[in-house]
This record gives structure tokens, sequence and C-alpha cells, in this order.
């Protein structure tokens, strides 16, 4: 990093000297103009003005491209914004004629014969070709990084899915199901008809999910409701869901079962009673998904985060943002990016 910033200085430098020479010495410029212009304060102030705007430039360029691959609806500011850049490059150019003019007393400082804006627009096409290199350059290496972590997310994220799917569909979750139903159209005949079509819906979502990168968080709030019922026939009426989300980010996306993995975790890592009830809240806030719940720790289970890592890893991939965890006040709060196509 410190050698490449040694070398932009360098190139930047290199560029302001050769547009003050070339503006100086071939713009067929009065004796009084030419001597405001040959001060080495001149030279120094192009080299600096040069270096500024340069490295200015560089710190837009990353950002432009930052913005590229992860805001599909600022796209077409990114042209607008390298236009400026390069007006701003024949303004510095302009500029310091004018104030040699200025300080050399002219009449009229603006104005320049025809060879003068000639050369001015010639010097200024030479630094377009070399700024438009040395953007091409960045924006290539920029291109290269992004797939390359893209590929790495992917795999990651392809790993993440199926693990969920595995904790999903694995014979524990499956037991108790069946038990639990087992229970039911002994005791509650009615109700094992619900519980059975629940069941159901839990694993076609899961089947037909796991080959999507994100899904919208209408079709995970109907997934939800449905898994929830499994574990709250289990747990009696210990285990309530209160939600509201509006209307307006129902068509939000989101990696999929991620409420199935909040919800898993709120069920696997609190001791939940009848004289320990548990609430799990979600809401939306600053366009987070946000699931919190009281804490009632089991004492036998420690948690690994594996799952927390691996929905923050999905998250990365399709939003470019990271989840949030808090756990304050008894409290334990995830906040899951929403992504808006």
């Amino acid at each position: 990093m410190k050698w490449s910033n040694l070398i932009y200085g360098i190139l930047f430098s290199g560029l302001g000297a050769f547009s003050y020479f070339l503006l100086v010495n071939y713009t067929n410029l009065t004796p009084r103009i030419a001597d405001a212009l040959y001060s080495r304060g001149a030279f120094i102030f192009f080299i600096l003005a040069f270096n500024v705007l340069g490295y200015a430039m560089l710190r837009l360029s990353s950002w432009v491209n930052t913005q590229y691959a992860v805001n599909l609806r600022s796209r077409w500011k990114i042209p607008v914004i390298y236009l400026v850049v390069m007006l701003l490059f024949l303004l510095l150019n302009y500029s310091l004629l004018v104030c040699a003019k200025i300080l050399a007393g002219v009449s009229e400082p603006f104005l320049f014969p025809n060879n003068g804006w000639r050369l001015l627009i010639v010097v200024w096409l030479v630094e377009l070709v070399i700024l438009g290199l040395l953007l091409a350059n960045r924006s290539i290496q920029s291109t290269l990084r992004l797939q390359k972590k893209t590929a790495l997310l992917q795999s990651e994220n392809d790993t993440a899915r199926y693990t969920a799917l595995q904790n999903q569909l694995n014979p524990h979750f499956l037991f108790n199901s069946l038990n639990t139903l087992i229970a039911e159209i002994e005791y509650n005949p009615a109700n094992a008809v619900h519980f059975t079509k629940h069941l159901s819906s839990v694993y076609r979502y899961v089947l037909q999910c796991q080959d999507k990168n994100s899904v919208t968080l209408t079709e995970e709030m109907e997934f939800m409701r449905s898994y929830l019922f499994l574990h709250e026939v289990r747990l009696g009426n210990c285990l309530t869901c209160q939600s509201d989300i509006p209307a307006q980010y129902t068509d939000s996306a989101l990696p999929p079962l991620t409420l199935q993995l909040l919800v898993e975790n709120v069920i696997k890592h609190n001791s939940i009673t009848q004289s320990k009830p548990m609430t799990i809240t979600i809401h939306i806030e600053n366009k987070y998904l946000i699931v919190s719940n009281s804490i009632h720790p089991k004492k036998s289970v420690v948690s690994s985060g594996v799952g927390l890592k691996n929905l923050a890893k999905r998250c990365k991939l399709i939003s470019g943002k990271d989840i949030i965890i808090e756990n304050k006040d008894g409290i334990f709060t995830v906040k899951v990016p929403l992504l808006y196509e």
C-alpha cells in the first residue's frame, strides 16, 4: 500500500510538472505573464494541486467501485462523477493561466488566443488519457478482487445453506415432530391434522428454497408461522411471536431460512417453560429485520456461534452488509439487513 501511494504521488507530480511546463512554454504568453508563471511558487502550487486532485480522484474511484458493486440504483451517477472530476482537471489548467494573467495585470485575464485554447485542450486530453489508463487499471483490479471475494462468499453461502438445510432436516427435529404428532393424534385429532399440514409446509419450503440465494420477507414470515406452530404445540403455550412488518417491506429479500435459524437459536439456547415463557418479537427498523427475545439461558448448552456466522456470510453475499448482534439488558437481538431490488 505504501509503495503504491508513492508511485501514485510520483505519477501525479510528473503529470503536474508536464502540464505546467507545456502550458508555460508553448502557449505564446506575453513576457509579463511568463514572468508571473516562471516562479518556484507557481510550480509547487501546480504539483500540489495535481496531487490533491489525483488522490481525491483515487478515493472517489474506490467509492464509486463499491457503489457500483452494491448499489444498483446509483450506477447512473458514476459517469457523471467521472465527468465532473475530468472537468476539474481542465479547470485547474485554466486557472493557472488566469492567475498568471491576473498577477501580471492583464486587462482580459479570462481570454486566450486561439493557440492558447488549442494547447490547453491538448494538455487536458493527454491528462485524460493518462488518468483514464490509471482508473481503468484500478477498476480492473477492483473487479478482480470483487470476483474473487464473490466466489469465496458464494462457496461459503452454499455451505451455509446446506448446513441450514441439514439442521432443519436432522433426525432430532423429525423425531420430536413425529412424537408430538403421535401425541396429538391420540389426545387432539383435530389439531393433529393442522400439525401435519404445517409440518408438510415446513419441509416443502425447505426443499423449494435450497437452490435460492434469497427469498422475500413474505415467504419467510409464512414459513416461520408454520415452523413456530410445530414448536408451540410441542412446548405448549410457552412460546409466542409478535411481529410488526409494514406492507412496504414485504417484498424485500433476505437469505432463505433466516428466521428458522434465529427461532431455532432461541429455542435451543433458552429454557422455555410455563414459569419462563418466551416471546419473540420481529419488526423493521432502518431497513433491518430485527428479531429479539429475552434471555433465559440453558446451563447445559454452549453456543458455538456457527449458525450466526453462516448467516452473516450469506447476508454479506446478497446485500454487502453484515448482521448486527446485540446482547444487553437481558435481551438478545439480531439485526438482518434487507435487500431491495
